[in-house]
């Protein structure tokens, strides 16, 4: 009679072993559940029972594929600032003039905004806590989109902005949007006060004089 090993007799009295992409559809769902009990609670509040509810599945499941609530959470939050990495490199690289090209990856960055839905606001919320995720991605974030802007502006021709200037204008943009997409109405009018504003900055930090030109005709 032939030997069953122990491992075939454990699998014979269980329910039949997933696929790889079976395991990886699961840990999207947790993750996508995951978002919504962020936007639902917030880091804070938020908790496992409110992720199980929104992908509707036991805690066994849940901890099968990750260990604490921060590993789902971190793995959203690194694909939502990765969204807005790549509109913001794809907006910079175009053809033309860098002036232009900023203004085009403002508008990439409110449209990734507005793509977050019920998102936006906790995410906003936990930008500069500390002891939240979410800031760690902010921070990493904004340093990644730094160094696009300065080797856009360098490119162009313009002087190499300083630490404190980038700085300036990349937090300036973040809080100018920010006004923008959670307290506004929205409308035509109140986008058109904001690119204005953005375009005073993005003079004032990264602008020479003959962007002021520039601008100057554009509005």
């Amino acid at each position: 009679m032939t030997q069953v090993s122990s491992e075939t007799a454990l699998r014979s009295r269980g329910r039949p072993p997933k696929s790889k992409a079976d395991e990886e559809t699961m840990k999207a769902n947790i993750v996508t559940a995951t978002i919504r009990a962020f936007a639902e609670h917030g880091y804070h509040n938020m908790t496992v029972d409110h992720v199980l509810a929104n992908a509707n599945i036991s805690r066994p499941t849940f901890y099968k594929y990750f260990r604490q609530l921060e590993e789902p959470l971190s793995i959203a939050a690194h694909r939502i600032h990765i969204g807005l990495i790549e509109r913001i490199k794809t907006a910079l690289q175009a053809d033309g003039d860098a002036i232009l090209n900023a203004a085009a990856a403002f508008d990439a960055y409110v449209d990734w905004g507005k793509s977050l839905g019920e998102v936006l606001r906790p995410l906003y919320a936990e930008f500069y806590q500390t002891t939240s995720p979410i800031s760690v991605f902010r921070l990493k974030t904004i340093d990644a989109i730094q160094k696009l802007i300065i080797e856009t502006v360098v490119k162009s021709g313009r002087p190499k902005p300083t630490p404190l200037i980038i700085g300036l204008y990349t937090t300036g943009v973040e809080f100018i949007a920010f006004q923008y997409l959670l307290h506004s109405d929205l409308s035509e009018d109140a986008y058109a006060e904001t690119r204005l504003t953005m375009f005073r900055l993005l003079l004032a930090t990264l602008g020479t004089n003959q962007d002021y030109q520039l601008v100057m005709g554009l509005s």
